[in-house]
């Protein structure tokens, strides 16, 4: 457990770092509820009448996977860059260094929760009615969301310190990632084969089907599915901090 000196540090680092990006000032607030608007809108021209004529309610289809993939990617871009960001913190600092990494984290958390808010208040609009059991699987798919970010993220912030290249690698494996994430389409449009294989393989697809299975469709009999979903990420962020904690020592010589 983190002593209140920690927390109120990862408290402060997280509002400073929030206060960084575009959300501090009304444009950047507005701007980060209107890009996703724009995608939608430019997926919804170009691909309803291929894609989407047989998937019901499908603009919520599409703005739960816009919604979800936008915030793993630019979550997990910025806490990637985080230690190197707050490098004085970083090398002339004692105390946990995964901290700078969750504050990030909770920065775009903020954004994710408003635009899963407006989610939600579209699928109302669109005739789209939740049971009881509603608001007990928004948290889930909250925590399911998060999982997948944190565990990347503790992967991702040291080996940037000492690979600097890996930024462009992974914003071309995010272009990427994008394409094989059922965004857009389902995944029987790709029929049986190795494209499907790699598309079953991304955790995003998972965990957004989970969500559109709650929020469009009402299934909430696929806990098993979820909790296994959920374990498998437990494992993996204990796996990465680890990791990242046996690279702490060195965070100093290589910021």
């Amino acid at each position: 457990m983190y002593s209140k000196k920690n927390l109120e540090l990862l408290k402060e680092l997280s509002f400073t770092q929030f206060k960084l990006k575009d959300q501090s000032s009304a444009l950047g607030a507005l701007w980060s509820l209107l890009h996703p608007v724009i995608l939608i809108s430019v997926l919804y021209v170009v691909f309803s009448n291929r894609f989407g004529e047989n998937i019901e309610h499908y603009v919520i289809y599409l703005l739960i996977g816009v919604i979800q993939y936008t915030h793993f990617s630019t979550a997990t871009i910025n806490s990637m860059k985080s230690l190197k960001s707050m490098k004085s913190l970083t090398k002339n600092t004692i105390f946990p260094k995964e901290i700078i990494v969750f504050s990030s984290i909770i920065s775009s958390f903020i954004e994710f929760i408003i635009s899963l808010l407006l989610c939600y208040v579209i699928a109302l609009i669109s005739g789209i009615s939740f049971s009881p059991y509603f608001i007990l699987a928004v948290p889930l798919i909250i925590v399911l969301q998060l999982s997948i970010v944190l565990w990347i993220s503790l992967f991702l912030a040291p080996l940037f310190l000492v690979l600097k290249d890996i930024e462009h690698i992974y914003q071309i494996l995010l272009r990427v990632l994008f394409f094989i994430t059922p965004i857009f389409y389902v995944i029987s449009f790709l029929g049986e084969g190795l494209a499907k294989t790699i598309v079953l393989l991304n955790p995003l697809t998972h965990l957004i089907t989970f969500s559109r299975e709650i929020i469009i469709n009402n299934n909430y009999f696929i806990m098993k599915e979820v909790t296994i979903f959920l374990m498998v990420n437990i494992i993996l962020i204990l796996i990465a901090f680890m990791v990242f904690k046996k690279l702490e020592p060195r965070f100093a010589e290589v910021t």
